[in-house]
C-alpha cells in the first residue's frame, strides 16, 4: 500500500473543499454578513494548511492507483471531505456541536438530507449555501466514484457496465477525462435550468440557486425549516418533481440527448423500469387516499401532485418535503418503508438499492421460474440484448446481502443506544439509502434528527458513508488480506 500516493490525492481533496469555502465567505459579506464570512474565511484557512501540509509530508504522487489504493483513497477522501466540510458548522455563530456539524457535513456530502439545524430561516446565506454546496459536490463525487471506481472494483454488478453502457457515447469519446467533463457539464446545465424554472415560478432567486443544487444532487437540504412546503407553490412542487425524476436517471442520459440518440434511450432498460415503477407507485398511492377520502373528483389533482412530489423525492433520495406522508394512513406509511430503500437509476446520484439492481433481480427470477416449469429448457437472463454473466448476479447478491445486513446491524445499534423500533429502522434505512427523512415522530417528514442521542448520530454518520460508497469499498478495508504485501 503506497500511503503517501494514496495521502497526496486526499490532501488535494482537503485543499479544494477549503477554497470552496470561498464562495460561502464571499456571499456572506456581500450580505453585509462581515462576522459570519470571517468565519468562512477562518475555516478556509484551517482547511487549506491541513490538506497543504499533508501534501508536502506526502509529496506529489502521480503513480497510478491500484485497486486496493483505490478503496482506501474513496473512503478517506469521503471521510476527510466529511470532516472538514464540518469546520465551518462548528465555527459558526449558532452553537453546533462538533457531532452536529460531522453529521449535518456527512448528510451532505453523502446527499442523504438529514439534519440537525434548526432556524434556517434565520440563519446568514454563507451557511445554507455551504450547506447546498456539500450536496452539490457530494453528488458530483459519487458521480466520479459510480463512473470511475465502482466498476473497476466490481462492486453490486457495477462491472456490467465496463461494457454496457446504458449510452453508447462512451465508445464514441475518445477518452475517460472527455467523457467526464461531458457529464458535468450535463450535470452543471441541468443545475442551472432547474434554477431559472425555479426562480421563474416565484422562488427569490437565492432559494431557487440553492434547491436547484440540492434538487440536482438528489439531496434535499431546504434553505427553510418547512422545506419545499414553506412555499406553498403547485408550480414549485412540479418543477421540483420533473427535475428530482430527470435526476435520478443516469447522467449519461445528457450525452445521449445531446447527440440525439434516441434508438439508446429508447433501449435503456434501467430507466424504462424506473419510470414504470415511479409511475404505478403514484398512481396507487393517488387512488388510494382518493378512495379513502371519499372525496369528489375535484381533489385528485392535489391529491396526484402531492403523491407525485412525495414518492419520487424518497424513490430518488432527495427528501424534500411538501406535506407530512405519515399523515396518510397506515399504506402510505407502509408503502414509504419500502421506497425508503428502492432508489433511482444506476449511474444517477440516488442512493438506494438502484433499479438497475431490481432488474437484474427480475430477470434472473423469470428465468429461474421458467426452469422450474421445463427443467430441460434453456433459457437465458438477460440485460437488453446481452447475457447476465454469472459475476455480475453474485455481485448483485452480495450487494443486496451487504445492504440487509447493514440495516440489522444499524437498527440494531441504535435500538442499543436508546430509540425505539420504528425511529430505529427507519433511521437506519433512510441513512444506508441516502434518503434524508425518516419516519415515526422523531425523525418524520416534520422533523429533524437533533433530538437523536449523539451516539447515534455518529452511529448515522458512519451508515450514511457506507451507503454512499456501496459497502464493499468500506468494509474491504477490515479485510485482513488486502494489507498482505502480494495482495
Amino acid at each position: 500500500m503506497r500511503f503517501r500516493l494514496v495521502a497526496s490525492i486526499v490532501s488535494m481533496m482537503i485543499m479544494l473543499c477549503g477554497i470552496s469555502m470561498g464562495i460561502p465567505a464571499v456571499v456572506d459579506f456581500l450580505a453585509g454578513e462581515r462576522a459570519a464570512a470571517e468565519r468562512f474565511a477562518l475555516a478556509a484557512g484551517i482547511t487549506v494548511a491541513a490538506g497543504l501540509l499533508v501534501r508536502l509530508m506526502a509529496g506529489s504522487g502521480r503513480e497510478p492507483l491500484r485497486v486496493k489504493e483505490m478503496f482506501l483513497c474513496t473512503t478517506l477522501i469521503w471521510l476527510f471531505f466529511a470532516l472538514f466540510s464540518a469546520v465551518p458548522f462548528f465555527v459558526s455563530a449558532y452553537g453546533i456541536s462538533w457531532t452536529d456539524a460531522v453529521f449535518e457535513s456527512m448528510s451532505g456530502l453523502t446527499t442523504t438530507g438529514a439534519t440537525v439545524l434548526s432556524g434556517l430561516d434565520e440563519m446568514t446565506p454563507g451557511i445554507l449555501l455551504w450547506r447546498a454546496m456539500t450536496q452539490w459536490m457530494g453528488g458530483v463525487g459519487i458521480i466520479i466514484v459510480a463512473i470511475l471506481i465502482l466498476p473497476a472494483l466490481r462492486i453490486g454488478g457495477m462491472q456490467f457496465f465496463n461494457t454496457e453502457s446504458s449510452a453508447q457515447s462512451e465508445r464514441d469519446l475518445p477518452t475517460v477525462a472527455k467523457n467526464m467533463r461531458a457529464i458535468l457539464v450535463y450535470f452543471v446545465g441541468l443545475s442551472v435550468v432547474c434554477a431559472g424554472c425555479l426562480w421563474l415560478a416565484g422562488m427569490g432567486g437565492f432559494d431557487a440557486v440553492c434547491h436547484a443544487m440540492t434538487a440536482i444532487s438528489t439531496g434535499g437540504f431546504s434553505t427553510h425549516d418547512l422545506s419545499v412546503a414553506y412555499f406553498n407553490n403547485a408550480a414549485i412542487e412540479w418543477i421540483l418533481t420533473f427535475f428530482m425524476l430527470v435526476a435520478g436517471m443516469p447522467l449519461m442520459l445528457g450525452l445521449l440527448l445531446v447527440r440525439r440518440q434516441w434508438q439508446s434511450i429508447c433501449n435503456n432498460i434501467q430507466i424504462w423500469f424506473y419510470l414504470r415503477f415511479v409511475g404505478m407507485v403514484i398512481v396507487l398511492l393517488t387512488a388510494v387516499r382518493w378512495i379513502a377520502s371519499a372525496a369528489d373528483l375535484s381533489v385528485i389533482g392535489r391529491l396526484l401532485r402531492e403523491s407525485a412530489f412525495s414518492v419520487i423525492s424518497v424513490v430518488t433520495t432527495t427528501g424534500f418535503v411538501a406535506a407530512d406522508y405519515q399523515e396518510w394512513g397506515a399504506f402510505a406509511v407502509a408503502l414509504f418503508m419500502f421506497l425508503l430503500a428502492s432508489g433511482a437509476c444506476t449511474g444517477s446520484t440516488s442512493g438506494g438499492i438502484k433499479m438497475f439492481r431490481f432488474s437484474i433481480l427480475r430477470q434472473t427470477i423469470g428465468v429461474r421460474l421458467k426452469n422450474l416449469i421445463q427443467p430441460h429448457g434453456v433459457f437465458v437472463a438477460r440485460y437488453g440484448d446481452r447475457p447476465i454473466a454469472d459475476d455480475v448476479l453474485i455481485s448483485v447478491l452480495v450487494f443486496l446481502g451487504f445492504f440487509a445486513g447493514t440495516v440489522v446491524a444499524v437498527t440494531l445499534a441504535l435500538s442499543l443506544v436508546g430509540l425505539d423500533f420504528m425511529t430505529a429502522f427507519s433511521g437506519a434505512l433512510t441513512g444506508i439509502a441516502n434518503v434524508g427523512p425518516g419516519l415515526g415522530t422523531m425523525i418524520g417528514p416534520d422533523q429533524t434528527f437533533a433530538a437523536l442521542p449523539s451516539a447515534a448520530k455518529w452511529i448515522l454518520v458512519v451508515a450514511m458513508m457506507v451507503g454512499r460508497l456501496e459497502f464493499a469499498t468500506v468494509f474491504v478495508l477490515f479485510f485482513p488480506f488486502l494489507w498482505r504485501r502480494n495482495a
